[in-house]
């Protein structure tokens, strides 16, 4: 984004790098499996945003994708069929204003694109969640979507918040939305709570109904079981024949191995709709240095990049198999290390965990960390395709290899934990576009091909100049 403001991720203060030693020559990396399908395509650029905030979602006939402040639909080709809009120009209660945080996801269920970006001015004092349903049928055409707004505090009487960090996800019926509540100013804005709305699809997606009105949870209601207020809920997205209620994870850093992730499910009973969570140790989780990256000295401060922090950015819940994803960067001292003798990496930790009906019965099935040495990946984002593989999108960069950001992903085998790296794009520059460590991220995405369901669609980003980062694109199987 532009004039970025103060969010759920400028956490750059806390963040550091361990010494080490002097980088040595560059080694050329390659993989086998997976293939890209296709060739990819760039997509969306914009030299005044930092980070670039990607997301995008493949549908059956389109793609739609969106950057910090701008949106466009293309075609299974590759082909823009939709030029660039701005997301303050998608809604009149965003018209003019300071727009940022675009999420995109394609529910296969209704064969429909869900667009949402967040709305907030300090002056007056307002924060708005909208929402733009594109119709996959008609996404080349702008005067089929259906936008609704939202404010961004939907908790009535209480203390104006502003919405940040925005998830978004769904099962068969039901649209969750969720986001970071922050006091006003932005400038210094306070974490207060996590704010979950589920919302009807029929009155989201379609706007000749009334304005559908959301079931909202805060406050105490988004406590975990361990009396901790959750930061960051990932909204699953879901796929499956039978989807059941909507499922999320949030992490919780503890001490050490007192470490946890929790599950939580949205259940309609006869009074409405109920919140549960049930919290699942997950080992000491450690928190991730600065990556480096190619051109860069690993001791220098000036080239580092931001690889993401304990957060999760999504979930992904394969209900035929009933397994739940997430995924988020760690750290992570892979061994050896040929080229310097000694380097702490930033790597990526995901999850599988299999919910039962008895939320506190589910089970942390599978962990596994993706990563090499002296390589830093971060910004991760999970889905599997239809035979159960696991796909793991991600930027990657090392000064000692001398690797520029780069666009990455990764298979891991139903039962296994070991991967299988892919380089997507290279990056071709070293990025250097704010004085010291470099924003990057703050997400990526990645969706299952409904055409084909052994297909993953990924968006990614590289840097493309030594101040530009540049949107792309890839189509990637493992058959």
């Amino acid at each position: 984004m532009s004039s970025r403001r103060a969010t759920s991720f400028d956490v750059f203060g806390s963040r550091s790098r361990p010494s080490a030693s002097a980088p040595g020559g560059a080694e050329a990396s390659s993989r086998l499996v997976p293939v890209v399908v296709g060739a990819g395509f760039d997509a969306l650029a914009d030299p005044l945003s930092k980070p670039s905030d990607t997301t995008g979602a493949l549908g059956g006939s389109f793609y739609v994708a969106a950057v910090n402040t701008q949106m466009a639909v293309y075609d299974r080709n590759g082909v823009q069929v939709v030029a660039p809009i701005q997301l303050d120009q998608l809604h009149a209660n965003s018209a003019g204003l300071f727009v940022f945080d675009p999420k995109v996801v394609y529910d296969q269920y209704l064969d429909t694109f869900l667009l949402l970006y967040l709305v907030v001015e300090d002056s007056p004092r307002l924060s708005w969640i909208v929402t733009v349903a594109i119709p996959n049928a008609t996404a080349s055409d702008p005067g089929t979507w259906c936008a609704v707004s939202f404010r961004g505090d939907e908790v009535p009487g209480a203390t104006a918040l502003w919405a940040d960090y925005p998830g978004l996800g769904f099962n068969e019926t039901h649209v969750t939305i969720t986001t970071n509540q922050f006091t006003f100013p932005t400038s210094t804005g306070r974490f207060v709570y996590s704010q979950v709305m589920t919302i009807d699809k029929g009155r989201l997606y379609d706007c000749n109904q009334p304005a559908p009105s959301p079931t909202v949870f805060a406050g105490t209601k988004t406590q975990d079981d361990k009396g901790h207020q959750a930061f960051t809920l990932r909204p699953a997205e879901t796929v499956g024949s039978t989807p059941g209620p909507q499922l999320l994870t949030s992490f919780q850093p503890a001490k050490g191995k007192r470490d946890y992730l929790t599950i939580w499910r949205i259940k309609p009973t006869v009074s409405g709709f109920a919140l549960k969570r049930a919290s699942k140790r997950t080992g000491k989780v450690s928190f991730p240095p600065f990556g480096t990256q190619g051109g860069g000295d690993p001791n220098d401060p000036e080239l580092w990049w931001d690889a993401g922090d304990h957060r999760f950015i999504n979930a992904f819940y394969d209900a035929d198999r009933n397994q739940i994803f997430t995924a988020h960067a760690v750290f992570r001292n892979f061994q050896p290390d040929p080229l310097t003798g000694g380097y702490p990496e930033a790597a990526v930790r995901w999850y599988e965990i299999d919910p039962a009906e008895v939320l506190k019965n589910s089970v942390v099935v599978r962990k596994g960390v993706v990563g090499a040495p002296e390589v830093d990946v971060g910004w991760p984002t999970v889905a599997t395709d239809s035979t159960g593989t696991l796909f793991v999108t991600y930027s990657r960069a090392s000064a000692p290899h001398g690797e520029f950001l780069s666009a990455w992903v990764a298979t891991i085998p139903p039962g296994a934990t070991a991967e299988t790296q892919l380089l997507v794009h290279d990056g071709l520059s070293t990025y250097d576009a704010i004085q010291g460590p470099e924003r990057w991220g703050d997400f990526t995405a990645i969706n299952r091909d409904p055409v084909d369901g052994q297909n993953i669609a990924t968006f990614n980003q590289y840097a493309s100049s030594s101040t530009q980062w540049q949107q792309f694109i890839s189509v990637v199987t493992d058959n």
